[in-house]
């Protein structure tokens, strides 16, 4: 089916050429036979053409087709008009003048002229001007031949008036047709093959009429008749052809109306049409000169074609200037848009260089100008590099909102001017974070110049609404001293930085190279920590937790170790804050809590003395703000099949109030699934009386610091104000850090029931404080190091 399909799509997309050849075809055998008969080629190949226009109408379906349904009603009454001059021919009758044929004929024009207007108004044509008087010189310029080879010859015979009219009926609808064609490839072009066909068909009509009736008119007689009638044949057939052919379709559609150009071939075109009538009288063409009234014609169609060239110049003129004026206007416009193409590019120059919201410089720029200056050969001596962070700009823009925090960006930015240099370069990295660039700065130390930067902040920020804040700031510098390059300066800074915020903020630290060996064993210990748990690193122990007037083992805390890749033991406080620091506390403060439920089961069900034991574990402050944290806990429980009421959370004092909004709703959530919870290093804090109140938590526990005073005493008078508060919110109160019997004995008396430390004893690994509970679950002095 698709086949047969595609044949035919190519039997159409081919039977233009076909039908042209079959027209040259017929013409050439016309003109071979000598017998009458070949007077019927005619009629037939124009009733070809007629069915050859509709077939084409129904295969390619212009939109609209009325044109070309007029050009196949002309083209049948050419039919028409053809078979009854063939039957005379074929008869051998003389063929009267003017006979039905020419009734056909002549009503055929108004059809094929009715048909052009119609294309003509298809593909938009319109009135335009310039092509209306292009075509009439053309048609003007033609009309002084015909007046001299057709007309004039004719109005000398002695015609009757009907034959008179008939015969210059002819030439007058010839000239109509040449018009109109002209007007349409003027305007349209012949671009499409289906109107270069259309084009031909009309010109070979026009030169077959030409030489049929101007050498009927000066002789009586038609000369070279067959070439006449093989001319007016071969027009059929490009007719035919160009509606056969596939872009006839197109020929009715709109075209777009572009500028028309006067081109050289277009002045050719008028020029010379515009010469022949002088050249008619100059030659005196058929002694035209010898009679004044056609001599009167052939002067009015040229005084008519030179205000035709006068109108058309003056349009051409009036186009000129008109372009010229557009020109003007649109040199203005392009000096308008180059003007403001100049001013955008400096904005986006500037906006591509510097701070939205502060308007200093930005990191880029920053960085292109740290470069610049260290490629100077006196960047050795006299350059230092600043970066600044804001302490605490979080807390303010959390409690805040972010207008005010972005108004504080903007009003540190304006004090760091103001400490600045005119030739130093003060820049928003991003955030929080600024940096500043000083060249040629030997007048004062680095130490001093950033001295000057940090008593910026020393009074409040006054903000719009009345309201001041106070913000200190951390300050890494680096003195290049020597050559560096860009990437070590800024690296040294930022471990200046981090110094600074660890010495306790609001400084400013120098960079030393010792800073930078510190800075490189946190990052190897960080790169470490990632593979501790695939590697299985890091183990749990375990210290008891003991009743202090029974010695009886009630609880145990989870500490982690880590024994780092075969080396010894890295200390929990120089790995925590890292894990801490890089967010490793999550995944490994997830694995703890799941070892020590696993644990806590295994004892649970394995030592008789341990059914009541709980396990506590230390959260961090990362996860306790996590909002997926509760669910972890609930897995793990779920997991693990660990009783809630056995596990014990603790939370370190300093993570409670820190962000109290976040934490508080978490707690609850872990209160709702049973689990106990518990205040970590209590006394150190900033907490209140209406946290321990408000919050659900069950313990809490003394900090050793109270506990390991100087000469091993304890801090009686703290340590009873914290008793006393447990014993009014019904908190259990655990010591840390006993280490001595006086020590013990002293919190016993005070009336402290729990406790733990290395006098009890010391952390353990799990099979040890297992085997340990298995034999008893007192913890006495003596037993304190099994």
């Amino acid at each position: 089916m698709q086949e047969a399909q595609s044949k035919a799509l190519r039997r159409r997309r081919n039977a233009w050429w076909w039908f042209l050849a079959a027209g040259a075809a017929v013409i050439t055998v016309y003109l071979v036979v000598t017998a009458p008969v070949r007077h019927l080629f005619s009629p037939v190949l124009a009733a070809c053409a007629t069915v050859a226009i509709l077939v084409g109408v129904r295969w390619h379906r212009p939109r609209p087709s009325h044109s070309w349904y007029l050009f196949a009603v002309g083209m049948g009454l050419f039919t028409g008009a053809d078979a009854i001059f063939g039957a005379f021919q074929v008869a051998g009758t003389p063929v009267p003048f003017p006979s039905p044929a020419d009734v056909l004929y002549l009503a055929a024009y108004p059809c094929f002229a009715a048909g052009l207007v119609s294309l003509m108004a298809a593909r938009g044509s319109g009135w335009r001007w310039g092509a209306v008087l292009d075509a009439g010189i053309i048609t003007l310029g033609m009309s002084t031949l015909a007046w001299a080879f057709i007309v004039m010859p004719y109005l000398r015979g002695h015609l009757s008036a009907l034959a008179l009219t008939v015969s210059l009926a002819y030439p007058l609808a010839d000239l109509l047709l040449l018009g109109m064609v002209a007007k349409l490839a003027l305007v349209s072009g012949v671009r499409l093959p289906a109107l270069a066909l259309f084009t031909l068909w009309v010109g070979a009509t026009l030169v077959a009429d030409a030489l049929y009736y101007s050498t009927l008119a000066a002789t009586g007689a038609p000369v070279a008749a067959d070439v006449c009638y093989a001319l007016w044949m071969a027009s059929y057939a490009l007719l035919g052809a160009g509606a056969l052919h596939p872009s006839m379709a197109r020929t009715t559609q709109l075209v777009p109306r572009n500028r028309e150009r006067l081109s050289r071939a277009r002045i050719c075109v008028l020029t010379l049409p515009a010469l022949l009538g002088p050249v008619v009288l100059i030659a005196d063409v058929g002694g035209v000169r010898g009679q004044d009234t056609h001599t009167m014609a052939i002067a009015s169609i040229v005084a008519a074609l030179t205000v035709l060239l006068v109108v058309r110049i003056t349009l051409l003129a009036r186009f000129a200037e008109a372009q010229a004026d557009q020109a003007g206007a649109r040199a203005r416009m392009a000096e308008d848009a180059l003007r403001q193409q100049t001013s955008l590019q400096q904005q986006l120059t500037h906006q591509a260089f510097h701070d939205a919201l502060t308007g200093l410089a930005n990191r880029p720029l920053f960085f292109e100008r740290l470069d610049h200056a260290l490629s100077r050969p006196a960047a050795a001596h006299n350059t230092v590099l600043l970066l600044i962070d804001l302490d605490g700009f979080k807390d303010i823009n959390d409690s805040l909102g972010h207008p005010v925090g972005d108004e504080l960006l903007i009003t540190v930015g304006h004090r760091l001017l103001g400490a600045a240099r005119r030739s130093d370069t003060i820049a928003r990295m991003g955030g929080d974070e600024f940096a500043v660039l000083a060249e040629d700065l030997s007048e004062i130390p680095a130490e001093t110049y950033a001295q000057r930067f940090l008593d910026r902040f020393k009074e409040p920020f006054a903000l719009s609404g009345h309201r001041s804040v106070f913000v200190t700031a951390s300050i890494g510098a680096v003195a290049i001293t020597e050559p560096t390059t860009f990437h070590d300066a800024l690296r040294n800074a930022d471990i200046a930085l981090y110094v600074a915020k660890e010495r306790g903020r609001d400084r400013a630290e120098l960079f030393e190279p010792t800073m930078s060996l510190g800075r490189q064993s946190r990052a190897r210990i960080a790169q470490d920590l990632r593979y501790a748990l695939p590697r299985n690193e890091l183990t749990v122990h375990y210290q008891p937790v003991v009743h202090l007037p029974t010695g009886q083992v009630t609880s145990v805390e989870a500490l982690v170790r880590w024994e780092r890749g075969g080396r010894s033991p890295t200390p929990p406080e120089v790995f925590v804050p890292v894990a801490e620091e890089t967010g490793l506390i999550r995944p490994i403060g997830a694995w703890v809590l799941r070892e020590a439920c696993r644990h806590g089961r295994h004892w649970h069900d394995t030592v008789p003395k341990a059914e009541a034991l709980s396990v506590a574990v230390n959260i961090s402050g990362r996860q306790l703000k996590d909002h997926r944290f509760p669910d972890t806990v609930r897995q793990i429980l779920h997991e693990t099949a660990f009783p809630p009421a056995s596990l014990v959370l603790e939370i370190t004092e300093s993570t409670l109030v820190t962000d109290a909004e976040t934490t508080s709703p978490h707690i609850r959530a872990l209160r709702d699934l049973g689990v106990r919870v518990s205040i970590d290093d209590f006394g150190t804090g900033y907490s209140s009386l209406a946290y321990l109140r408000d919050l659900p938590t069950d313990t809490v526990k003394i900090d050793q610091s109270f506990v390991l005073r100087g000469g091993g005493d304890v801090d009686t008078s703290l340590i009873q104000a914290i008793l006393q508060v447990g014993d009014a919110l019904d908190l259990d109160v655990i010591a840390e850090g006993i280490e001595t019997p006086h020590q013990a004995q002293r919190l016993h008396s005070l009336g402290c029931l729990y406790g733990q430390g290395f006098y009890y004893s010391p952390p353990l690994a799990p099979k040890a404080l297992e085997a340990y509970l298995t034999t008893q679950a007192i913890l006495t002095p003596s037993s304190s190091h099994p």
